[in-house]
């Protein structure tokens, strides 16, 4: 039985024979149906034999107020019961220390019951520990992130070390876990980062946005990324129909063609 997050992802990806995560966000001016657990519902029927994971965005639940959230209970309640071998991923980007990085953890862990969490480490290892207190739980550290002005902060370089800011923040957070619980968000519209990240921590988890809609290469950073890794699409599956006849169809046909570009890189 697996017993760390990185044995829960490479489960996931022996079961689905995919290392494909599927962003569950919701938007209702681009929904083809009106009700969200309801559209979620049909993407997941959709594709969960496809997939290793499922990772919902919590910021466009909380836009919709409580609705929203009772949605995303649903949600993650329905991915449980249909496909249990599925990984949950909490895409809510934490970042606090103390009591409130606690209260965090136990919302993510206990109350919406997710295998992993995306959060900030800004604040140092205060704000990241407390996750790391739920056996088999984890996260996924936000490090080389796939949009433009990343590199305002990221690309900043400690003259002393010679480090950027991201290649500090996947030194230090990784350290914090010596039983595979942490892992590094690492953006596919950054190749270069990407294979210099996983040649600097070979055995680390990646989740791997930008594919798709912010035009990063699925099949390149599979090559790149090696294995221990879920690329993630969003926009490019759960919208590749707006229409309502199809749109779970279409879903599905995305993921398979998301799962053969990165087979050609792999």
């Amino acid at each position: 039985m697996a017993t760390t997050m990185r044995e829960k992802i490479v489960e996931a990806q022996r079961r689905s024979g995919s290392c494909v995560c599927v962003g569950l966000d919701p938007d209702p001016s681009k929904m083809p149906i009106d009700d969200v657990f309801e559209f979620n519902r049909a993407i997941i029927d959709a594709t969960h034999d496809l997939v290793a994971a499922y990772k919902p965005q919590f910021a466009f639940y909380e836009a919709l107020g409580l609705p929203g959230l009772e949605a995303l209970a649903k949600t993650i309640e329905y991915i449980r019961d249909i496909a249990p071998g599925v990984f949950v991923i909490a895409d809510a980007k934490r970042g606090d220390i103390g009591s409130t990085a606690e209260a965090y953890a136990k919302a993510m862990f206990e109350t919406w019951r997710a295998d992993a969490c995306t959060v900030y480490a800004y604040q140092g290892s205060d704000s990241v520990a407390p996750f790391l207190e739920y056996p088999g739980k984890g996260v996924f550290v936000v490090c080389r992130t796939s949009n433009p002005s990343s590199i305002e902060v990221q690309d900043v370089v400690d003259e002393p070390s010679g480090e950027t800011v991201f290649e500090r923040v996947a030194r230090q957070t990784i350290g914090l876990s010596d039983g595979g619980n942490v892992g590094l968000v690492v953006g596919a519209t950054y190749p270069q980062e990407l294979a210099s990240l996983r040649a600097a921590h070979p055995d680390t988890p990646f989740l791997i946005p930008g594919v798709g809609a912010q035009g990063g290469d699925a099949t390149e950073s599979a090559r790149l990324g090696g294995e221990n890794i879920l690329i993630s699409s969003s926009r490019g599956i759960i919208y590749a129909s707006q229409s309502k006849a199809d749109f779970d169809i279409a879903a599905r046909r995305a993921v398979e063609d998301l799962r053969a570009e990165i087979a050609a890189g792999r």
